[in-house]
C-alpha cells in the first residue's frame, strides 16, 4: 500500500517516540523522529513533512516556539501538540501561533482512535483530489424518446461520472451510441437496413425518422437505458420494443472486413468496445459490461442490473468485512511490535528469558514484556485482559504505552500497580479488568520483587532441591475498584533457579472430554524437562498442551515465558 504522507514527531521520550512511530508505520504513514526542539525545526526545514506532532516541553525550548519557528518556514502545516502537564497560558499560546490540536499524555485508546483519525481528515483534506470515482456505486434508468439527434447528449450524460471505469472511454461512448441509433432506427421505428440504404440514397432518411416517431404506431415506443455502475465494472442495458433480429446475423468481430461493411458496424463497435456484449433471446435487449482497467471479469462478481439492491447490500458487508479483517491485520503486526526483541533480552546480565506468544485469533488480549530497566536490573510483566480479539488488544496495546512510561521511573512493582490501577478504573468499561504479574529482577542482589495481581502464580523451581514455590501475593484485579491495594514480596535466587510465567490459555486447554490441561500437568512438565534449556523446554511444554488439546480446544490467548539464573 503506498505512503499516505510524511509525519514529523518531536518529543524526548525514546520510548514514546518508537510507540508513535510504529503507530503510524502500521498506517502507511512515513514517520521522522526528532528528540529536540533545534532537531525538529531542522528535520521540518529539510523534509518539509505534511504533519507535526509535537511535545510541549522540550529539552531546548517548549512546544510554543517550535509551532511559531516552523509557521514561519511553512505557515500551513497542521501542528498538534501534545503535553504531559496543563500549563494553559503556554498551551494557549502554542495555540495562538498556529497549533492545530492538543492532546494530553499518557494516551488513552480514545485519544490514539482520535489522533489517527484527526491525521486521516488532516491527510484528506491535503492530498485529497476531486474525482467520479468517489462514486461507490450508481443505478440509473433512462427514458430516451426516437430522436437519434439527442443520442449524442445522452451518451455524454451516461459517461459524465464514470471515466474511471477507463482511461479512454471515447470508444466505448461510440459503440453505445451506434448502439442507441440501432435501437432507434431498427427496433422502435421498425427500418430494416435495406429500407434505411433507400432513404438515404433519396435523401428522404431524416424526414421518414420525424414522420414515424410521430405516428401514434411509434409515438409510445421508447428506448430504456439503465445503467448501473461500480468501481470495479460499468453495466449498461439498451432495450426497445422492437421485434428484435436474427442473432446469427452478427458479424465476426474477429474479421476485419467487417468493419468495412455498413451492416452491423454498431455492433462490431460496442463487442470491441466493451468487454461483454450479450443479447437476449430475440434480440431487442442488450446487456454492455466494461470492467475496470485494473479488474478482470473473474475478479467481479456477476449481477445483474435487476440485483442492485442486493449487490449493494453485499458491497456493504464486503466493504465491512474488509475494513475489519485490514483493521485486524493493523491490529495483529502492531501488537507484534510491542513484544520484547529476543536479541535484545539475550544480552540481559547473569539472566536467560525467552517467551511463546501466540492468539487465539490475529490479536491477543495477553501482554508480555522484558524490559531493562537500569544497570543490572530487569523488568518482567505478564497479563490477560479480561476476553480476547480487538477490545482486549487495544487495552493490551494501552497497558504497554502506561508500562513503559513509568517502569523505568518506580523501580517497585507495587508502585506500578497503585498506577496501574488509577489509569485503567478511569477508561476500563463496568466489568472490565485485567489480570497480572509483575517482577523486578536485581543482578547484584540475585534478588526478586514482585507483586501479583489475581494472575495464574509463576513457578519457581529451585535448581539444588526441585521444589516448586508459587508466586503470589495478596492483590485483586487490575481496574476493578478505584483504591486497590497490591502487596509485594522478595525472594532471593540461586545459579539454575527458574521462574514459569503463563497465563490461563495454557492450563485451561482442554481435550475432547471437556478436562483442562491444569496446573499440575504443567508442573510435571516442568519438572521433566529441567535439563533442557528454557526455549525448548517452552516449546516442548506447548506441544504438549496442543497434543492433549487435540490442537483445537485452545480457544485462548495463549502466553508462556520462562527465566534462568546464571
Amino acid at each position: 500500500m503506498s505512503i499516505k504522507g510524511t509525519i514529523l514527531i518531536i518529543d524526548d521520550n525514546n520510548d514514546l517516540l518508537e510507540y508513535l512511530k510504529d503507530f503510524f508505520l502500521i498506517y502507511n504513514y512515513e514517520v521522522i523522529l526528532a528528540e529536540t526542539g533545534n532537531e525538529g525545526i531542522e528535520k521540518f526545514r529539510e523534509f518539509l513533512p505534511d504533519i507535526v506532532i509535537s511535545d510541549m516541553r522540550l529539552p531546548d525550548k517548549n512546544g510554543n516556539i517550535v509551532v511559531k519557528e516552523i509557521k514561519a518556514i511553512n505557515k500551513d502545516v497542521p501542528i498538534i501538540i501534545i503535553t504531559g502537564f496543563s500549563d494553559k497560558q503556554l498551551i494557549l499560546s502554542a495555540m495562538r501561533n498556529g497549533a492545530l490540536d492538543l492532546l494530553k499524555k499518557p494516551f488513552k485508546p480514545k485519544d490514539l482512535r482520535y489522533l489517527i483519525n484527526k491525521i486521516d481528515t488532516l491527510f484528506r483534506k491535503i492530498k485529497v483530489k476531486l474525482s467520479s470515482s468517489f462514486v461507490q456505486w450508481e443505478k440509473r434508468e433512462l427514458r430516451m424518446p426516437n430522436d437519434i439527434y439527442i443520442i449524442a447528449p445522452v451518451v455524454n450524460f451516461i459517461f459524465s461520472n464514470i471515466d474511471y471505469i477507463s482511461e479512454d472511454i471515447s470508444f466505448m461512448k461510440n459503440g453505445l451510441q451506434e448502439l442507441l441509433i440501432n435501437a432507434v432506427e431498427h427496433g422502435n421505428l421498425n427500418i430494416s437496413y435495406t429500407e434505411k440504404q433507400e432513404l438515404l440514397e433519396k435523401g428522404d432518411y431524416n424526414r421518414c425518422l420525424r414522420e414515424k416517431a410521430c405516428q401514434p404506431e411509434f409515438h409510445d415506443k421508447h428506448v430504456i437505458i439503465r445503467v448501473f455502475s461500480t468501481p470495479d465494472y460499468l453495466r449498461i442495458e439498451i432495450e426497445d420494443k422492437g421485434q428484435g433480429f436474427d442473432l446469427s446475423s452478427i458479424p465476426d468481430p474477429e474479421n476485419p472486413e467487417n468493419f468495412l461493411k455498413e451492416h452491423g458496424k454498431g455492433i462490431l463497435m460496442a463487442m470491441h468496445a466493451f468487454d461483454q456484449v450479450q443479447y437476449n433471446e430475440i434480440g431487442n435487449c442488450v446487456k454492455l459490461t466494461k470492467y475496470a482497467d485494473d479488474k478482470k471479469e473473474s475478479d467481479v462478481p456477476a449481477h445483474d442490473i435487476e440485483d442492485f439492491d442486493i449487490y449493494k447490500d453485499l458491497l456493504k458487508y464486503k466493504k465491512t468485512s474488509d475494513d475489519f479483517d485490514f483493521e485486524l491485520n493493523l491490529a495483529h503486526e502492531f501488537q507484534n511490535t510491542f513484544l520484547p526483541k529476543k536479541d535484545d533480552i539475550s544480552k540481559f546480565k547473569g539472566i536467560k528469558s525467552d517467551f511463546i506468544f501466540e492468539p487465539c485469533s490475529k490479536v491477543s488480549g495477553d501482554f508480555i514484556d522484558m524490559i531493562h530497566l537500569e544497570e543490572n536490573t530487569y523488568g518482567y510483566f505478564i497479563s490477560d485482559i479480561s476476553g480476547h480479539g480487538m477490545a482486549a488488544a487495544l487495552i493490551s496495546s494501552m497497558l504497554k504505552v502506561f508500562f513503559s512510561l513509568y517502569a523505568k521511573e518506580v523501580l517497585s512493582p507495587e508502585g506500578i500497580y497503585v498506577m496501574l490501577n488509577k489509569e485503567f478504573f478511569t477508561y476500563l468499561n463496568s466489568g472490565e479488568y485485567f489480570t497480572s504479574f509483575y517482577g523486578i529482577y536485581f543482578e547484584e542482589e540475585k534478588k526478586f520483587v514482585y507483586t501479583n495481581a489475581n494472575h495464574p502464580p509463576p513457578l519457581l523451581l529451585r535448581a539444588k532441591t526441585g521444589r516448586i514455590e508459587l508466586l503470589n501475593t495478596e492483590g485483586f484485579f487490575v481496574g476493578i475498584f478505584k483504591e486497590s491495594d497490591f502487596e509485594e514480596k522478595e525472594v532471593f535466587l540461586e545459579k539454575g533457579d527458574r521462574i514459569l510465567f503463563y497465563s490461563d490459555g495454557i492450563t485451561q486447554g482442554k481435550n475432547p472430554d471437556d478436562e483442562e490441561y491444569g496446573e499440575d500437568r504443567l508442573i510435571e512438565a516442568y519438572k521433566n524437562g529441567a535439563d533442557m534449556s528454557i526455549g525448548k523446554l517452552l516449546d516442548k511444554i506447548y506441544d504438549e498442551v496442543k497434543v492433549f488439546t487435540h490442537h483445537v480446544k485452545i480457544d485462548d490467548d495463549v502466553t508462556i515465558a520462562m527465566i534462568e539464573i546464571q
